[in-house]
């Protein structure tokens, strides 16, 4: 029994720790993505991926202005993330479905003015927040059609606060994508 387990444990984890062999097409041929990110590492915004057949990186940002603050809405907000990613897994299903497990490293940087009052006295521009984070995970991209790409990650990252706090966070990141 203790043979047994120590070599199905073996062949896990050489399964996970090891890209499989084969060539994936739709990674192979359709190396860019166009889409949005929504994740604290990643960023908040549009999206670009772009795959290398040893890894990829991707960038998304996005920004707002809201001046008179109407609703309680922060004045201004931006955010910026770069991640690089590492295959694990690679795999073509059939001509329409094949995914990817991988992993992630990434850098985050965002500044907000949040609005502070209420809707009875009106609201005010509070301090500028500046964040920078950084952080890492595991992602899972899911590619349909050869070109509609669905991400999911899930990270841990800490964010630096310039008022000298420092938060380690879990985070779900969620991504829609084209691939061409």
């Amino acid at each position: 029994m203790r043979r047994k387990s120590i070599c199905i444990t073996a062949l896990l984890l050489l399964t996970l720790a090891t890209p499989l062999v084969g060539k994936s097409a739709v990674f192979d041929h359709y190396t860019h993505a166009l889409g949005v990110q929504g994740g604290r590492l990643a960023g908040f915004g549009a999206s670009y991926q772009k795959w290398y057949p040893s890894f990829g990186f991707q960038i998304a940002g996005g920004a707002f202005f809201h001046p008179n603050m109407e609703e309680g809405r922060d004045r201004f907000a931006y955010n910026i993330g770069a991640e690089v990613q590492y295959p694990l897994i690679s795999h073509t299903i059939t001509s329409f479905l094949a995914g990817r497990v991988y992993l992630a490293a990434g850098l985050h940087h965002r500044r907000y003015q949040e609005a502070e009052g209420d809707e009875t006295i009106g609201y005010t521009p509070a301090d500028i927040v500046t964040q920078f984070g950084a952080g890492a995970g595991i992602g899972v991209e899911t590619v349909l059609f050869e070109h509609f790409s669905l991400g999911t990650e899930f990270v841990y990252i800490g964010l630096y606060t310039t008022d000298g706090t420092l938060d380690v966070e879990m985070s779900p990141q969620l991504s829609i994508r084209y691939r061409f």
